[in-house]
């Protein structure tokens, strides 16, 4: 795989971590990350998920336990709870963690597009699922 022409390498051997955080189950913003980590080869990534985060403190505690300040990382991230979202992104801004909302713009697409709220409803993708069972 091609190398960015990067001062010294400053990635060196490291390999960078990526937190996946959901306040369901996580399949969707796993699923992204591996779909886009994929792009770059085997094992270029390590992923950390976090599933059925229902407030900030389960956060700061995966990130007090695994960040480290010499290891590239980023957060990808499904929050259905806006004030979950906002409460999460503070906390990552605050740490200087980059981050992604996979899911927040897109429900925002939809919702004008439709002209409808969303139900903000947590694995409403999996809605189906369970009523299949």
């Amino acid at each position: 795989m091609a190398k960015l022409d990067l001062d010294d390498d400053i990635f060196g051997q490291v390999v960078p971590l990526i937190f996946v955080l959901s306040d369901a189950r996580g399949e969707t913003a796993n699923t992204v990350v591996m779909a886009a980590a994929a792009q770059f080869g085997d094992d270029c990534v390590e992923i950390k998920r976090l599933s059925n985060v229902k407030d900030v403190d389960a956060v700061r505690a995966l990130l007090d336990e695994h960040f480290d300040p010499d290891r590239p990382c980023a957060v990808f991230h499904t929050f259905a709870n806006a004030t979950l979202r906002r409460e999460i992104r503070r906390e990552l801004d605050r740490r200087g963690i980059p981050s992604i909302d996979l899911l927040g713009p897109a429900v925002t697409v939809i919702s004008t597009l439709t002209g409808e709220e969303p139900t903000r409803e947590i694995g409403a993708v999996y809605k189906g699922d369970a009523a299949a069972k």
